[in-house]
């Protein structure tokens, strides 16, 4: 019988963890999409890992970034970056780097007020960007800010297999990144690509 939420889907009437989920895994050259499988218990431990972050004060100009895996053929529009404890004054812009460090896309130079603290803050991109149907994963999101004031949030797991790292530069000059090869916590700021 068809649960009475979900048309079609019987409900569990019991939630052990051990049930699976399929997900994508944005693999090229198979079946599209290739699927993997998840069990509920692994999701909520990679979940509650993924959201170990620290909220972490800036210093003008460097740019903190961190490893993004992103699909073929896909257009994104902007990032949305989780904002530390400290919101508002300071300025941010971000930025998509290639898996080699060349830029290719950036928000306004001029950068974006930062918003409230504890929350995602969207900005778009100058120019939506269509990734090519190859990809040489990973992409990079780079945050840099203007000041030290406003705060982002890093991960901050004791151990990863995403790449972070950060550069000293100058707010509102765009440079490429020299790609990390290790995970550093608290250097790579939570966010994703929209």
């Amino acid at each position: 019988m068809a649960g009475i939420i979900s048309t079609g889907v019987p409900t569990l009437p019991l939630i052990t963890g051990s049930e699976l989920l399929a997900v994508d895994t944005n693999l090229v050259g198979g079946a599209v999409p290739q699927m993997a499988i998840i069990s509920l218990d692994k999701l909520a431990a990679a979940m509650n890992y993924l959201g170990n972050n620290l909220s972490t004060t800036t210093v003008a100009g460097t740019r903190y970034y961190s490893s993004v895996a992103v699909g073929a053929s896909s257009t994104v529009t902007g990032i949305s970056a989780l904002i530390g404890a400290v919101g508002g004054t300071d300025k941010f812009i971000y930025e998509l780097h290639d898996s080699n460090g060349v830029l290719v896309a950036t928000t306004a130079l001029a950068g974006v007020t930062v918003g409230t603290a504890g929350t995602y803050q969207a900005i778009p991109f100058t120019a939506p960007v269509v990734l090519p149907s190859v990809i040489t994963n990973p992409y990079f999101i780079v945050v840099q800010s203007n000041g030290t004031t406003a705060k982002v949030a890093t991960y901050n797991a004791p151990a990863s297999q995403r790449l972070t790292g950060s550069a000293t530069g100058t707010f509102g000059t765009s440079a490429a990144i020299t790609p990390p090869m290790t995970y550093t916590a608290g250097v790579g700021p939570v966010a994703i690509l929209y």
